[in-house]
């Protein structure tokens, strides 16, 4: 029984001693000991005056009170940092590097006709298509007629009235070079019907799904020039072609620019959406659909107009991706959601949103829009009222209609262009410098009233872009941050690192030496404690439970015995621990 008691209370010892091990790290004289020596050693200025043990409690706590205010003052100017970084992370600066104005696509040019459909054609239309005729031309037809209708049967009847390129087209020069002006211009429907355009980008890298019936005239098979891709963002290929579309400029000046000159053919005005008769141009980008109405510029006829051209180039760094949409307010090409093209422009996803808004609320779309159903109706006569509301809100800035959600591009191309005008003097006694120019006004076409010329040109081989770049980007909040931590509170990255030490690593380090120690005094008690089998201390235990009584030792026995009790208490201590180490009912003492 007392073999038993022992062991028992030996482990209950040991059991103790472990909890209390365990406990001894998360108790709160182990916490605030911590916390004391964290005051004491670390680098933040003012703390170690908290944790020091020869001043008063009220220093102390003036100490602790100005540490507060410091920290609260040090997040006020922080806090101001943060809000400027978040509110304005974009600034657009002039780049320092010109660029040339050979690596870029020289404009899209679209000339329209002011009459947009010839009298000696109109006549052969049917009542019906007439009427459509006289909603494009935003008058008022039969609004009985309920036209339902695809987009090439209209585009069918536009080609059929509207004036050809090769009638309107009398001469083109681009480069110093005559050409052929169908190797140059292909007509394209607009919002002011049927056009001409210059250097536009092949409707096949402008469309996501395109399909044959998009063209309005059929490719030119003798052609040499060969389209190829050009984005604002990506600019050409590496690998051009010698001849190629959207073509570059050759160099400044008229000589070097597209001069064109133009019939139009007034005798045969019908239908118009102005009070003048001439020409209405646009510059603008090649990736762009033209919207001619809006944003062209008037050239009456019998003038000659120079348009000078100047770029207009808005690049970005790839360090703005990383802001938000919402706050950098700009897109890049392969982040666009546009449907129908595939090159993203503030005017093209505007082109789109028209075009839902129309199907939306009347429930067609007008014929130059994109067809982002090609099952829904073009809009006819009847849909006038509807389709001028629509575009009139969308116009307008007080409306729900609008598209407020077409951001510019972060790469984008525009043009600025300035038209000056002169009438065009003919006669025998005028004798012009171009004996081109000459031959034509004596030769077919006599009526100089009917005539215009166009020259488009640049006027300097280099321009300025400008860049969109972080005005304030994170290292520049981190090291404003880090200037006022360290200037109110000596604050470092290393001031981080303490903290982190004195939560994590100090108490782990504390709680691995214990358990070694531990382990250590385990180690100590086992080496000490004699290993006996179990058959050998069972036969001893049968030994002394049957073994009969001895009868009495005599008197010479007993002495020697007390002779050996009195060697053994002379023995050393590692005797005794060794010795009684063979008797199981021996206590040990705790081991430190």
């Amino acid at each position: 029984m007392r073999t038993h008691r022992s062991k028992g209370t030996e482990s209950g010892d040991d059991t103790d001693q472990d909890e209390d091990d365990e406990t001894t790290i998360c108790s709160r004289e182990a916490i605030k000991r911590n916390i004391i020596y964290y005051l004491k050693n670390t680098t933040l200025h003012g703390l170690k005056y908290i944790a020091e043990e020869h001043i008063t409690i009220p220093e102390r706590v003036f100490f602790g009170i100005s540490f507060i205010v410091v920290f609260c003052i040090s997040g006020f100017f922080i806090s101001n940092v943060y809000i400027k970084w978040s509110a304005s992370p974009i600034i657009i600066s002039t780049s320092a590097k010109q660029k040339l104005t050979s690596n870029m696509p020289f404009p899209a040019i679209t000339i329209c006709n002011l009459n947009q459909a010839m009298l000696t054609r109109v006549k052969r239309l049917s009542s019906s298509n007439i009427s459509l005729l006289m909603s494009l031309c935003d008058k008022s037809g039969d609004q009985t007629i309920s036209y339902i209708g695809t987009w090439k049967y209209f585009k069918a009847i536009l080609m059929e009235v509207a004036q050809p390129c090769d009638d309107m087209l009398i001469s083109c020069t681009f480069g110093a070079r005559r050409e052929k002006c169908s190797l140059l211009f292909n007509s394209i429907l607009t919002d002011d019907g049927l056009c001409c355009n210059f250097n536009a980008l092949d409707p096949f890298y402008v469309i996501r799904n395109y399909s044959d019936d998009v063209r309005l005239e059929p490719e030119e098979e003798n052609s040499k020039y060969e389209a190829v891709d050009w984005t604002p963002e990506n600019g050409y290929a590496k690998n051009l072609p010698e001849f190629y579309y959207p073509r570059t400029s050759g160099g400044t000046g008229i000589r070097m620019g597209l001069t064109v000159v133009l019939n139009a053919s007034i005798s045969e005005y019908y239908c118009t959406k102005s009070m003048s008769v001439g020409f209405k141009v646009l510059v603008h980008n090649p990736a762009e659909l033209p919207k001619v109405s809006n944003y062209g510029f008037l050239v009456t006829a019998g003038r000659e107009a120079r348009i000078p051209i100047e770029p207009i180039y808005e690049d970005a760094l790839p360090t703005i991706r990383s802001i938000k949409k919402t706050t950098r307010r700009c897109l890049f090409s392969d982040e666009n959601d546009l449907a129908y093209y595939r090159t993203y422009s503030r005017k093209n996803c505007e082109l789109e949103c028209e075009a839902k808004l129309l199907l939306q609320v009347c429930s067609c779309v007008l014929y130059y829009l994109p067809r982002i159903d090609p099952a829904a109706r073009v809009c006819g006569p009847n849909d006038n009222a509807c389709t001028n509301q629509v575009q009139t809100a969308i116009e307008s800035t007080q409306s729900n209609l609008s598209c407020e959600s077409c951001w510019p591009g972060c790469f984008e191309l525009t043009y600025r262009a300035t038209v000056s005008t002169s009438s065009i003097m003919t006669g025998s006694s005028f004798q012009p410098s171009d004996d081109l120019l000459a031959t034509i006004f004596r030769g077919p076409y006599t009526k100089i009233s009917e005539l215009s010329m166009l020259h488009f040109y640049y006027v300097s081989n280099t321009f300025r872009s400008t860049t969109k770049s972080e005005m304030f980007g994170f290292t520049e909040f981190l090291s404003n941050t880090g200037g006022l931590l360290g200037l109110f509170m000596g604050f470092s990255i290393f001031s981080i690192i303490e903290i982190v030490y004195y939560i994590t690593v100090r108490p782990y380090c504390a709680s691995r030496t214990i358990q070694r120690r531990r382990r250590e005094h385990q180690a100590q008690l086992l080496w000490l404690t004699p290993v006996r089998k179990p058959q050998e201390q069972t036969k001893q235990r049968r030994r002394r439970r049957w073994a009969p009584p001895l009868p009495p030792p005599p008197y010479s026995q007993l002495q020697r015995k007390k002779t050996k009790l009195n060697k053994l208490e002379k023995k050393s201590i590692w005797h005794t621990l060794r010795d009684g180490a063979r008797d199981s009912t021996t206590v040990y003492p705790y081991v430190d």
